[in-house]
């Protein structure tokens, strides 16, 4: 039977995590974020410390740390050339710390970043090697933040690119996300080559349509649409979207795009696919409110 000490564990799993998930879907400056994303990791694993690490040029370099002085690791890298299990089990600096666990930041199969957290106790961070629910935590919270990663480096690339249109068209196809521009009508004017696979269309049959034909299959806008929000606004929106005609759950974030002269023309719609990490929140969320129901239900047996 669960004791409290292991309900409240479990709480606290969840909070981190929900807040993690939560995180993945704000609007936050990149070194907010990045503090941000560096505390959690810090908070779920109960480290004395943590560390940040981007992918920078092939180098794993660190861009964050709380409890380590920022000037002991700025000049500490590891090659994103080495093997995976390498990265994992090799420390990212020589500290005074005698236990650390590194946790590989993945999106799309690439790696884009590591987290790395220190303690002063042995083997601290042990059970999360060998506990199957404390490791299954520990992967959900790595994939909630890797989709954030991605989501504020891609905003802050929308924002540099947005007034070079050859930068931007250079761009655009390579990034796996589901990017487009809509008009102030909804009327898609620019889409990527990922929208075109997601929906088999070529991109000349989805230009012109509605941003809703396309994404939803409906004849009106989505009754959550961020697009709408940030025509509303002039800000960016961003809006959890779970749509079959989709085929998944995403992040959709709208940021408006502007004229030099500063006319607003529509937005930039990005739809970012999180449908794996949202599957797996659910499972754990039904498994711990169904070990709670049976402590509950084990404690008035007792009585």
């Amino acid at each position: 039977m669960p004791s409290i000490s292991d309900e409240k564990k479990l709480y606290h799993r969840l909070k981190v995590l929900s807040d993690a998930f939560l995180l993945s879907s704000r609007i936050l400056d990149y070194k907010s974020f990045l503090r941000m994303v560096t505390r959690h990791f810090k908070i779920f694993a109960g480290a004395d410390a943590s560390v940040l690490m981007l992918n920078n040029d092939g180098n794993l370099t660190p861009v964050c740390s709380l409890g380590i002085p920022f000037s002991r690791i700025k000049d500490a890298y590891l090659p994103c050339s080495m093997r995976l299990k390498d990265i994992i089990a090799r420390p990212v600096m020589d500290t005074r710390y005698t236990s650390f666990m590194n946790t590989p930041l993945i999106y799309n199969r690439k790696l884009i970043g590591l987290s790395a957290v220190f303690s002063i106790v042995p083997e601290k961070f042990h059970a999360f090697e060998h506990n199957k629910y404390e490791n299954l935590f520990l992967t959900m919270l790595a994939g909630h933040i890797a989709v954030g990663i991605e989501n504020v480096t891609l905003t802050n690339t929308i924002e540099s690119l947005e007034h070079s249109q050859l930068e931007w068209e250079s761009t655009f196809d390579v990034i796996g996300d589901l990017i487009s521009i809509h008009d102030q009508d909804f009327t898609i004017i620019r889409a990527n080559k990922a929208v075109a696979r997601k929906f088999n269309m070529d991109i000349k049959a989805i230009i012109g349509k509605k941003c809703y034909e396309i994404f939803h299959g409906t004849e009106e806008p989505w009754k959550t649409c961020p697009h709408r929000k940030t025509m509303e606004t002039m800000t960016a929106c961003t809006e959890e979207i779970d749509d079959p005609h989709m085929g998944g759950v995403f992040h959709i974030t709208t940021f408006p795009c502007f004229k030099k002269a500063g006319k607003c023309i529509g937005s930039i719609h990005v739809a970012k696919d999180v449908t794996r990490q949202k599957r797996m929140w659910d499972q754990v969320i039904q498994s711990g409110s169904r070990e709670s129901e049976q402590a509950n239900r084990n404690q008035h047996q007792e009585q």
